[in-house]
């Protein structure tokens, strides 16, 4: 018991000084772990060069280098793992962020691919084994709703909802669902689920002619009543109420005729 404790004793005494050891090349790491035999390299590396790894590479096999990790289809290759806390923390924010954005990216693409004659998008999903159906909707949706007017404070869905509008009622209803409402009793402000915005959006008035003036009217008639009113702190209410009268005085001044 004691000859393993000195071990790890001393194990420990190195572990400060590790930091301090010279850069190993991959190749020289090649040559002393297999005597140079690049076949026994690739065999349990592929073709990667961790020297390559600060961007974004696509290997032969398919897999995904990035910020010194390889990611495959079933995963990330745990052969092939960055021990820097700051690259797990950018490979991180670039899987959020695809996360968030592939339906776009996806529909964006194909479209891109239409304007070209590169590709249908039959051939392409049969090319890729994706659903030709989730291929249109993702480019019905990205070929319907302008670039400008998305939103990463929304899903998706949330677009999918209005891809059927015009572009002005487009903007009014992400614009709403964007901006949310204030919780009254914590006073933070949460965007509107998808749910919510169908139901707004089904309860909207029918008429063709309303305009997003119309429809802003309804919503606050709609949303100040009593039981939220007298929820909401007296300086809240005076803030609200200050607002209001200063958008009637400016309509009154503008005159009427």
């Amino acid at each position: 018991m004691s000859s393993r404790r000195n071990r790890d004793r001393n194990k420990s005494a190195l572990r400060p000084n590790v930091d301090d050891l010279p850069a190993v090349s991959y190749e020289d790491a090649a040559d002393a772990t297999y005597g140079g035999n690049n076949d026994a390299v690739n065999q349990w590396f592929g073709d990667i060069d961790p020297s390559t790894l600060s961007g974004i590479q696509v290997a032969d096999d398919g897999a995904i280098n990035a910020y010194n990790f390889r990611m495959t289809s079933v995963g990330i290759d745990p052969d092939v793992r960055s021990m820097n806390r700051e690259k797990w923390l950018e490979l991180g924010d670039l899987l959020f962020r695809f996360h968030q954005s592939i339906q776009w990216l996806i529909g964006d693409w194909l479209i891109y691919g239409d304007d070209n004659e590169w590709g249908e998008t039959e051939e392409i999903a049969k090319q890729f084994g994706y659903d030709v159906t989730t291929l249109y909707d993702y480019k019905y949706v990205a070929n319907s709703v302008p670039f400008e007017l998305r939103t990463d404070r929304l899903t998706f869905g949330h677009h999918k909802l209005v891809a059927s509008k015009e572009a002005e009622e487009q903007q009014y209803w992400l614009q709403l669902a964007a901006a949310g409402d204030v919780n009254v009793e914590t006073n933070e402000t949460k965007s509107w689920s998808i749910s919510r915005l169908r139901t707004e959006m089904k309860g909207a008035t029918n008429d063709d002619d309303a305009t997003p003036f119309d429809r802003s009217v309804q919503r606050i008639e709609r949303e100040v009543t009593k039981r939220k009113w007298e929820k909401l702190p007296a300086d809240e209410r005076m803030k609200r109420y200050e607002h209001l009268k200063n958008i009637l005085s400016r309509m009154e001044q503008w005159g009427f005729d």
